[in-house]
């Protein structure tokens, strides 16, 4: 398949043109035309380029396929009413490097054919055809007319018709896909004469589509929701003034199903024993996409942003590092005034909140660059996790102190803690907050979670501590089911609401768990700083999917915020 190269011109000249033969060094090939000897005929010049590379021009006002060797021509007078094809039409005329009127060159075969027509309204037909006769471009009943004494210019647009419509994605990781039109040939269909498309769901898992725009029509986004599989529908149409629609043709392809398959979120792994943060495309078994090194030093903590774009917190240089897709760039370096910097969040207008185990909780609005628009201090001691609710309200697990407490703060944050929670707090290590607002608390010296209803001011409605021992993490699923990391007896342990009932416990793969993350599908991902990093799939009974190539010493993760995509038809 190649991207093509063509141009084409229907120019009349002005004066009495005496056609020559086109054999010799004959520069025109001669079409059948008005007699020589008539006074007022005017000469019509079609000129073809037949391009024989790849060329990356898509802006040609034609289609002219490298498959091409002949073109089909018919001129009619009286139309619309009565069409009658001038004397000696339809035609065809052969285009290749030894048909009278060509000349070969590296890049394309031009050919220039000429006739003779008298001052009067006239329709032409062009259709290029392959050596097989095979139609592979054509513009149809085009106008025009021939004035004596003027410069006639007849814009002609060759659409291209398709026999068969292709999709794929820009690459691994993107959710751009390209859709293009071959023609019989096989040849990508380009330029103005190309079609554009629409593109529908329709069924399967949901997917956003961005749709082919006027600037760029051949190229759409498809974001799913889930993994699983989607039906896409595609429709090529031709529009436009002077656009021949192709695909009223016989034998045209306008429309294509393709499936996608939507095989879930890349997984982002802070390393800190070597220094790195690796990416991991689903099922995570194979070695690393991604190894991000520059600007890496002891990553504890990652996020993304709605952009895709990844934060990881150092705690060797006190810095946090954000790297923009592929992530392989150097990274925008956000410093000053951290100290162990442990946990990052965002809120829902994008901006980043740092908690400094040895020190405040920072926030930072984009392009994070400049000095943080908030310090947090108030009530904070030895932070050592953050949460952000619907209302971005945030909650601050302080570790320091007797005890310790949990803090939250309304925006702006700089102010004193709106709730300050300590009923049922015994040296908190982590929390999480469920789509309701819940508040769940890891304890890791009470050895409890205990969980607290809006506005937290109460006892705990629940103090959980069948299967707690040490716990270092918490994450709760969509369907309030909650998990928790034990560090001390290495299990995790999973709840379901209203967690007063024995728990699951999950051993198998579990080494010193330090933090969990959910899929949207439910899966559940263990780093375990002991050694790897572990998935299990729902009901979390089965062996675990190990992941482990580039992995030392794991600490923090994330999921993309984007699912990965293919195309297939």
């Amino acid at each position: 398949m190649q991207m093509l190269k063509a141009t084409l011109a229907i120019v009349a000249a002005i004066g009495t043109v005496l056609l020559t033969g086109c054999g010799g060094g004959s520069q025109h090939s001669v079409l059948p035309s008005q007699p020589v000897h008539s006074a007022n005929a005017q000469q019509v010049t079609f000129k073809i380029d037949v391009p024989k590379t790849t060329s990356t021009n898509t802006k040609s006002p034609l289609y002219v396929s490298p498959a091409t060797t002949q073109m089909a021509i018919d001129i009619q007078t009286g139309c619309p009413a009565s069409c009658v094809s001038y004397t000696g039409y339809p035609v065809t005329q052969a285009l290749t490097p030894t048909s009278g009127g060509c000349t070969s060159t590296l890049a394309s075969t031009a050919c220039t054919l000429s006739v003779a027509l008298l001052p009067n309204s006239y329709t032409a037909t062009l259709t290029t055809e392959d050596a097989s006769g095979t139609a592979l471009s054509t513009a149809q009943s085009i106008a025009f007319t021939v004035v004596a004494g003027t410069a006639n210019n007849i814009p002609i647009v060759l659409s291209g018709i398709p026999a068969a419509i292709v999709a794929g994605t820009v690459s691994a990781t993107s959710q751009t896909v390209i859709l293009n039109a071959l023609d019989a040939d096989n040849n990508i269909i380009v330029g103005s004469g190309a079609p554009s498309f629409t593109v529908a769901d329709t069924g399967g898992i949901a997917v956003a589509l961005t749709q082919p725009t006027a600037t760029s029509p051949n190229v759409f986004t498809a974001a799913p929701t889930a993994a699983g599989t989607a039906t896409l529908s595609v429709t090529a149409s031709y529009s436009g003034s002077g656009v021949t629609d192709a695909c009223a043709q016989s034998g045209a392809v306008c429309s294509a199903n393709f499936t996608l398959n939507s095989t879930g979120q890349p997984l982002f792994v802070a390393n800190s024993g070597n220094n790195t943060v690796t990416e991991y495309a689903p099922p995570y078994t194979g070695t690393p996409t991604t190894t991000i090194s520059t600007g890496i030093d002891q990553p504890y903590a990652l996020t993304l942003d709605t952009s895709g774009n990844l934060f990881a917190s150092n705690v060797g240089d006190n810095t946090v590092t954000e790297y923009t897709p592929p992530y392989t760039g150097t990274p925008t370096t956000i410093s000053g005034g951290m100290s162990y910097p442990n946990s990052l969040k965002f809120d829902t207008s994008g901006n980043l909140f740092v908690a400094n185990l040895f020190a405040t909780v920072m926030e930072y609005a984009p392009p994070y660059t400049g000095a943080p628009i908030a310090t947090i201090s108030n009530g904070v001691d030895t932070p050592y996790g953050m949460a952000i609710d619907t209302g971005d309200n945030l909650f601050v697990v302080n570790n320091g102190g007797s005890v310790g407490s949990v803090t939250e703060y309304a925006s702006p944050y700089t102010g004193a803690p709106t709730t300050t929670i300590s009923n049922g707090i015994v040296k908190p290590q982590a929390l999480a907050l469920d789509t309701g607002n819940n508040l769940f608390v890891a304890n890791e010296n009470g050895n409890t979670i205990t969980e607290y209803a809006s506005p937290y001011t109460g006892v705990p409605t629940t103090t959980i501590s069948s299967g707690i021992d040490g716990p270092d993490a918490v994450a709760v699923d969509p369907s309030g089911n909650l998990f928790v990391a034990n560090g001390s007896n290495n299990s995790v342990t999973e709840y379901v609401s209203p967690y007063t009932g024995a728990p699951t416990i999950i051993t198998t793969g579990i080494n010193n768990p330090d933090s969990l993350l959910l899929d949207t599908g439910g899966n559940l991902f263990v780093a375990n700083s002991g050694g790897n990093v572990t998935e299990y799939a729902p009901p979390y009974t089965d062996a675990p999917t190990t992941i482990s190539s580039g992995v030392n010493t794991p600490f923090g993760m994330a999921l993309g915020t984007h699912f990965l995509i293919s195309i297939t038809q």
